[in-house]
């Protein structure tokens, strides 16, 4: 039996100059953001896949116990936290699990030398609900009950069997490698791209015998846009992935709203042909210049954003480290 793969760390990197965040935390809450900051942090490395549910109510106990916080004031930093966009609100608002996603990515090298993969955001599907119970009037001996509770297993064994296999992952792929030609192909699955298929899958809001349909819909937007196939160059020689496409939630919807048609891009271009764009900036098809998840409007004028730890000030006009 295969030794399960380790998903906690024993250290973290933590930078010497603090910014924004710390800063922003201790003007708010003194030492007890700076505290808590950290503190939360030690206990995702040692949570294993590195995220931290909440709504279970010991869990709860005790990361306000570790951090020497009352709930009050927790829950404050961390709508701050949110806010700053450091705690995936999703996850967040709908589970109470805390997910921090630039934590894990600084943690690379770590797992990299353990040649293994970064542990995934999480991804909570409607059948980890729990299911309703009927019991008939008729049959209410304890035999007959028991048998209910072991056929009812039994049921949801074999459900969940026919669920994984009606997930078309390997059909997903080759749709990839025969409509996206001028793209990166799809060698080979593995775990985290079979979860990020079922999530996007699910994401797509059609009954599973059109999920073929849709998603070659979308592969043949990403293939006719110039802009993610690179026949529009751009200064990072950037082209979209398959991965790109299947690891984020917001990027297949960005894509399918016409985010990167070229009629769009071409409008956008006009707009900015002075900008000189940073890390991971990128033009929406409003012509917006933008990063991330595109919330921030960064003006034309602006100088490149110099690093994935920066973020832009409206208050000071400048970008700042993280």
């Amino acid at each position: 039996m295969a030794r399960p793969k380790k998903q906690t760390v024993d250290y973290f990197p933590h930078f010497v100059k603090g910014g924004r965040t710390l800063f922003i935390l201790e003007n708010r809450f003194g030492n007890d953001g700076y505290a808590f900051w950290f503190k939360l942090l030690e206990v995702l490395g040692e949570s294993e896949g590195h995220s931290y549910d909440c709504s279970n109510a010991s869990n709860w106990e005790f990361l306000l116990a570790r951090t020497h916080t009352d709930e009050e004031r927790a829950k404050a930093i961390i709508t701050v936290l949110i806010d700053l966009g450091k705690i995936d609100a999703v996850l967040w608002a709908e589970r109470r699990v805390i997910w921090i996603a630039n934590f894990v990515r600084n943690l690379s090298e770590v797992y990299r030398t353990r040649h293994t993969e970064l542990p995934s955001k999480p991804c909570f599907h409607a059948e980890n609900e729990p299911e309703t119970v009927v019991f008939s009037e008729k049959t209410p001996e304890p035999v007959e009950l028991s048998t209910g509770k072991t056929d009812k297993g039994e049921e949801r064994r074999e459900k969940e069997r026919k669920e994984k296999k009606n997930y078309p992952y390997q059909g997903i792929a080759d749709l990839w490698n025969s409509v996206c030609v001028s793209l990166p192909k799809v060698a080979k699955l593995n775990d985290k791209r079979r979860r990020g298929i079922k999530c996007r899958l699910d994401e797509f809001g059609v009954k599973p015998e059109e999920w073929l349909d849709t998603a070659k819909d979308l592969f043949e937007r990403v293939q006719a846009s110039d802009f993610l196939t690179g026949r529009k160059p751009n200064k990072r020689d950037w082209v979209a992935s398959f991965d790109w496409l299947f690891d984020s939630p917001s990027n297949w919807v960005k894509v399918i709203e016409g985010n990167y048609d070229n009629d769009r891009g071409a409008q956008a271009a006009s707009k900015t042909d002075n900008a000189q764009l940073g890390v991971g900036e990128f033009i929406d098809g409003s012509g917006r210049r933008t990063y991330g998840s595109g919330r921030a409007t960064i003006p034309q004028d602006a100088p490149p954003r110099p690093s994935e730890r920066h973020s832009w000030d409206k208050a000071t006009n400048k970008w700042v480290l993280l």
